[in-house]
C-alpha cells in the first residue's frame, strides 16, 4: 500500500498568508467543534495545492451538512435539485448553489470528513478550471484528497490495495483506453462508473496520483495552464501531448509501467 507524505505549506485558517484568505460558511445540522478544526486544518492544505495553479486570492468555501440522509434529499429537492433514484454517493457539489453538501453521516465521523474532502476539492477545480474541467481530473482530484490524512508529518496519500488491483485488471482485460477516458465528457464518464465496478473514479484516482507523484516535476502544472487557455480547442490529449515529455504516447507508457 503506497501512502507517501505531501508536505504543502499550511497557513493560518480565516487568516492572510501570501495574500490568501479563506472562510468556510457551515449550514445545516451543527458540527462538533473537532470536527471543524479537522476540516480547516484539511482545507488548508488543500488550498495551499490549488494555489499554485492560480487560486483566486479570497475564497468563501460552503458547507452544508445534513445528519439524516431523507433531509438531505427533502433539502434537495426544495432547491431544484433532482438526483436518480438509485444515486449512492454519500455527498455532491452543486455548482448551482457553489456549495458542498453532505447527504447524511450515518456512515461515520470519519467517512463523512472524507466526503467533505472530496467534495469541497470540486469547488477550488472549478475555481481554476472553469465551468467544464476534464471529468477525469476533477474526480481524480477529488479522489486523491478523498484519500489523505493529515499526520504530524504532513497529508498522507494512499491509493489502496484494491484499487491497484483494480486498475492491474483493468490492463488484463484491456480496458484501459486512455486517450479516450481522457477526452471524454461527464455523462461517458458517468455512464462507465455506474455499470462497471468504480471504474471512471478509480482509474481518474490513478492518473491523478501519477500526476502528482510520479509525472515530472511541474508537469501537472503546464496541463493546467493549458488547460486554461480558453482559446485552445486543443483535446485533453493533444494537450498532454504538447506538456508531457515524449508526448502522449510516452505519457501512456509510463502510466502503465507505474501500475501494471
Amino acid at each position: 500500500m503506497r501512502a507517501p507524505f505531501l508536505l504543502f505549506p499550511l497557513f493560518i485558517f480565516c487568516g492572510l498568508l501570501n495574500a490568501q484568505t479563506v472562510k468556510i460558511e457551515y449550514a445545516g445540522d451543527p458540527l462538533p467543534d473537532k470536527d471543524r478544526r479537522n476540516i480547516e486544518e484539511f482545507i488548508s492544505y488543500e488550498v495551499n495545492f490549488y494555489t499554485q495553479f492560480g487560486l483566486p486570492d479570497t475564497l468563501t468555501l460552503q458547507l452544508h451538512v445534513f445528519e439524516d440522509r431523507k433531509k438531505a434529499m427533502e433539502y434537495l429537492e426544495s432547491v431544484d435539485i433532482h438526483l436518480p433514484l438509485l444515486f449512492k454517493a454519500s455527498g455532491i457539489y452543486s455548482p448551482k448553489l457553489q456549495k458542498a453538501i453532505i447527504l447524511g453521516r450515518e456512515k461515520g465521523q470519519e467517512r463523512s470528513l472524507a466526503i467533505i474532502y472530496h467534495e469541497l476539492s470540486h469547488h477550488f477545480v472549478r475555481q481554476i478550471l472553469g465551468k467544464f474541467p476534464p471529468s477525469w481530473l476533477n474526480e481524480g482530484l477529488s479522489e486523491y484528497f478523498e484519500h489523505c490524512k493529515v499526520t504530524k508529518k504532513g497529508l498522507r496519500h494512499t491509493f489502496t490495495e484494491y484499487e491497484q488491483g483494480r486498475i492491474r485488471t483493468m490492463y488484463m482485460l484491456g480496458e484501459i483506453d486512455l486517450l479516450a477516458f481522457m477526452n471524454s465528457g461527464r455523462g461517458k464518464f458517468m455512464k462507465r462508473q455506474a455499470t462497471d465496478e468504480q471504474y471512471s473514479y478509480i482509474l481518474a484516482h490513478a492518473l491523478v496520483t501519477f500526476w502528482i507523484e510520479k509525472a515530472p516535476r511541474d508537469t501537472m502544472k503546464k496541463l493546467i495552464v493549458s488547460l486554461q487557455n480558453k482559446n485552445d480547442s486543443s483535446t485533453v490529449s493533444e494537450r498532454i501531448d504538447s506538456v508531457y515529455l515524449g508526448g502522449f504516447q510516452k505519457f501512456e507508457k509510463d502510466f502503465e509501467a507505474a501500475y501494471k
